[in-house]
């Protein structure tokens, strides 16, 4: 791996370790629903910030988004589904810390085998086994794990999660490859900012997102993942491996929570955690 690619790797893993336990404790204090619109408030001061060095990139894709308007629906589809992947999220991180972090794992197994198998980012036998190990470890959590202590209407969440999560890294793959990055970026977070005023998004939320203290923080380091992972997609790091070195905070998470919140015991958290980095090491180690 490169220096670029190792560094993106620690952007990734930094933000996604701090992101869960900024927003723990607005699941507490705020419907789900407002996760998603104020992560995608804070995505728009970026879009606007970067309009006047990236305005020409979107003149220049016109011609683009004529040649592939298959890519441009899924782009806006991707920004109604993100909104549903944030809220499911923050439903299951009202009770379960451990299982936010730990369910996208079935998520990027489906999802890497579905972009393997269909839309050739050809990963190398070693690397697709040890996502495919993840997703099935991530399965066993839900019997073993913090997950099992779910109400049958949160094992429903869980399962609603798993497939807005897995979705949209196929649609990352496609419409990304089309589009290009910012594009994309654009589009879709455009088209997740509209659907948040139809689900209820107002001025009163908005100067609350803009106002107040801890949801500045959460929708900061929300938007700040969002970017990075768009930053990186591709043409840094497969898609696949986005969405893995994400889920590689995971451990940490776990043992935090088993403190924090007592989420099961700090061993149980451990083994999981620990078998997480056991699967990753192939990707981690080999070429």
């Amino acid at each position: 791996m490169t220096l670029l690619q190792y560094a993106a790797i620690l952007a990734l893993l930094g933000i996604s370790i701090i992101k869960p336990f900024l927003y723990r404790p607005l699941a507490e204090k705020y419907p789900a629903n407002f996760a998603p619109e104020f992560t995608v408030a804070w995505i728009m001061p970026f879009i606007l910030l970067s309009l006047p060095f990236m305005y020409p990139y979107l003149i220049d894709a016109v011609p683009t988004i004529k040649a592939h308007p298959a890519s441009f629906v899924l782009t806006i589809l991707k920004g109604v589904l993100i909104w549903y992947a944030y809220k499911y999220a923050q439903i299951i991180n009202h009770d379960s810390t451990s299982s936010t972090v730990f369910f996208p794992f079935i998520s990027l197994a489906t999802a890497s085998l579905t972009i393997n198998l269909f839309f050739h980012e050809n990963l190398a036998p070693t690397h697709l086994f040890s996502i495919v190990s993840l997703g099935i470890l991530g399965l066993f959590f839900c019997f073993a794990g913090d997950a099992k202590r779910m109400s049958y209407t949160g094992k429903i969440n869980f399962v609603i999660a798993i497939f807005f999560s897995a979705v949209c890294p196929v649609i990352d793959h496609i419409a990304i490859t089309d589009l290009g990055r910012y594009t994309y970026f654009f589009i879709s977070n455009v088209a997740m900012f509209v659907f948040a005023f139809f689900t209820g998004l107002n001025y009163k939320k908005l100067k609350l997102i803009f106002t107040t203290k801890d949801v500045v923080w959460a929708g900061i380091i929300g938007a700040m993942l969002e970017i990075t992972i768009i930053g990186v997609s591709v043409n840094i790091l497969p898609v696949s491996f986005t969405a893995f070195f994400r889920r590689m905070a995971a451990p940490i998470v776990m043992v935090i929570s088993a403190i924090k919140y007592k989420e099961q015991t700090v061993r149980n958290q451990l083994i999981f955690g620990c078998l997480a980095l056991l699967f990753a090491l192939p990707i981690i180690l080999m070429k």
